[in-house]
């Protein structure tokens, strides 16, 4: 016999499609213009009338120490953020980057290669801190920090101007110049045409206007909208109202759960649009407009299972045999679904009845073998015995 411990399992049914994002967001400006220092990283939660920027009549040089230090920063912080408590997820994500850091490469997208490149420095960080256990990276923050403040008060950059932002949300340095145009109003009233004419806009010019040079903007909090062009088959897997967990791959795999609000079809085709919105901001979805995302319609959980292990027993019952105290003992499984030569079956909870009889998580599982059969005691008080080889 060949036997393996039991493991959890999880399949996803997803929908991969090009999303833009859509939210209401304010242009941070100043009224004197000059070398920026930018106070707050991006995708970072700022407070109405917060300090977000300082602006100094000349850096020169220290401009480009600074910025250097304030991507650092960013970086570092980034890294502290350690949700995993191994490095499977990780080299998924890192795996994923590396790809994604190739493709635009070749196609010439250098900005998005030097984005990418740094949220892969972050993913190998918080790598370095799981596998040396290192706490966090608070020295090296706490190192720059104090540069930061030495170039800044040194007296070469002259007197600086405080710019505050005049709303509460979530910085970001970057200005795309579709702030007046994918915005919140726009996502509520979108049409199925709409969302195509949007997109062949050209950006508006927004870094310097009648109310200032601009150092950044701050996304509002309430709502953001997500909205994603499919076909009209695609669109009707899914149901309007009903939550679903939305995941971005170029932002590292981060993962957000918006709610179906619309779904618009086209008049007298075949086409989609998919509008979905969310509450639940946060700092990884990045400042890209467009975006490749992931949608999961059902994520299914349980114990894998391979086919070749699946047994019906003599009361013709489906079960698999497992290896327990040297005895071959059948356990009842409820098979959720199968898909190449595997299966999913539910994991069922101490206080669920029938629990004792069902196949649960690190049994020995026997997964091949010849003319299996439960070993029970007979009448006399003898046990069936078996020659058990295992492999494996």
């Amino acid at each position: 016999m060949r036997v393996e411990p039991v493991q959890a399992a999880e399949q996803l049914d997803s929908i991969t499609l090009t999303g833009v994002i859509f939210r209401d967001e304010r242009i941070v400006y100043s009224a004197k213009d000059g070398g920026v220092v930018r106070l707050f990283s991006n995708g970072e939660r700022v407070s109405k009338d917060a300090v977000v920027a300082q602006v100094y009549d000349r850096l020169s040089s220290e401009d480009y120490a600074l910025s250097k230090i304030e991507k650092s920063l960013e970086i570092l912080n980034d890294s502290n953020k350690v949700s995993d408590n191994s490095t499977k997820n990780l080299d998924a994500k890192i795996n994923r980057l590396y790809y994604t850091i190739r493709l635009k490469s070749e196609e010439g997208d250098f900005s998005t290669v030097a984005e990418k490149t740094d949220e892969l420095l972050v993913l190998m960080n918080r790598r370095e801190i799981l596998i040396n256990r290192r706490m966090n990276y608070n020295e090296e923050i706490a190192e720059l920090k104090a540069q930061r403040e030495r170039l800044i008060f040194s007296g070469a950059a002259g007197t600086g101007v405080d710019v505050k932002t005049p709303v509460s949300g979530y910085f970001s340095s970057f200005v795309d110049g579709y702030e007046n145009t994918f915005t919140g109003g726009a996502a509520k009233s979108l049409g199925y045409d709409d969302l195509s004419k949007l997109l062949e806009k050209d950006p508006e010019n927004l870094s310097v206007t009648a109310e200032g040079y601009a150092v950044g903007k701050t996304a509002l909090l309430p709502v953001w909208y997500l909205c994603a062009k499919t076909d009209r088959d695609t669109a009707y897997k899914l149901s309007e109202g009903k939550p679903y967990t939305i995941s971005f791959p170029m932002a590292s795999g981060s993962e957000t759960e918006f709610r179906l609000s619309r779904i618009v079809v086209e008049n007298g085709g075949d086409g989609a649009i998919l509008v979905f919105e969310t509450d639940l901001q946060s700092r990884e979805l990045g400042s890209a407009r467009k975006q490749t995302v992931t949608i999961v319609r059902e994520k299914i959980t349980g114990l894998r299972v391979p086919v070749s292990a699946v047994r019906t027993n003599d009361e013709n019952e489906v079960g698999v045999y497992i290896l327990k105290n040297n005895r071959v003992t059948f356990r009842h499984i409820e098979i959720l679904t199968e898909k190449d030569g595997w299966c999913i079956v539910k994991e069922f909870a101490p206080d669920e009845e029938g629990y004792a009889d069902m196949l649960h998580k690190y049994d020995s599982m026997i997964v091949s073998g010849k003319g299996l059969k439960e070993q029970v005691d007979s009448d006399d008080g003898e046990t069936t015995e078996y020659e058990i080889r295992i492999f494996g």
